[in-house]
């Protein structure tokens, strides 16, 4: 492997690290911010609407996203379809949520 290639290598992994180590430290102190703000009832509804949000956000993200960075070809209808598609399941993990809090 030329020592390029590995050094960008090594630097986008500690990156990456570094973002996620950040995030996860980020929502576990907002999470006991809420905690600590929230009576039990309402901080057990802030965590199932938190899981919710999770599993919509995996769809959300579907790895389309890095497909099209990965695509040597990448056309005006690629990327057009990529955004629409996230846009309707964003709407459509919106209108899911409404539909179970109003049931």
């Amino acid at each position: 492997m030329p020592d390029g290639l590995k050094n960008k290598t090594l630097h986008a992994l500690f990156w990456s690290s570094f973002e996620r180590i950040g995030q996860q430290g980020i929502q576990f102190i907002i999470s006991i911010i809420l905690a600590r703000l929230l009576l039990p009832e309402q901080f057990g509804l802030i965590a199932m609407l938190t899981i919710f949000m999770a599993i919509a956000q995996s769809f959300i993200n579907s790895g389309f996203g890095q497909a099209l960075i990965q695509k040597q070809d990448v056309t005006h209808i690629d990327e057009c379809s990529i955004f629409y598609f996230n846009i309707f399941v964003g709407f459509f993990a919106v209108g899911a949520s409404n539909m179970r809090t109003v049931s």
